[in-house]
């Protein structure tokens, strides 16, 4: 994947996109076992969680330059799920 920062991009953002990507391998098989529930990083992750995470990080991905598209189709074929999570998309 290339990366094309087109926007300021702050340390504290970079640094936590690192820390979304731990933790996003960490919670990833909610995403199959979403009534499951991961310890991970001190604290009980949930299948929201998992959905606000992504956000997030796709969020900031985008800021940083990558390619967002294929989330982008996710959350909105599934954009019902997030709903009932309260989750908005805030990326362009």
């Amino acid at each position: 994947m290339s990366q094309n920062t087109t926007l300021n991009v702050t340390e504290q953002q970079t640094n936590e996109l690192r820390y979304l990507h731990k933790v996003m391998q960490a919670i990833q098989i909610l995403g199959e076992q979403p009534s499951m529930n991961v310890v991970a990083y001190g604290k009980i992750w949930r299948y929201g969680d998992l959905l606000k995470t992504a956000v997030r990080y796709a969020e900031l991905a985008e800021l940083h330059g990558y390619d967002t598209s294929a989330f982008k189709h996710w959350f909105q074929r599934d954009i019902g799920l997030f709903q009932q999570y309260g989750i908005e998309l805030k990326v362009s």
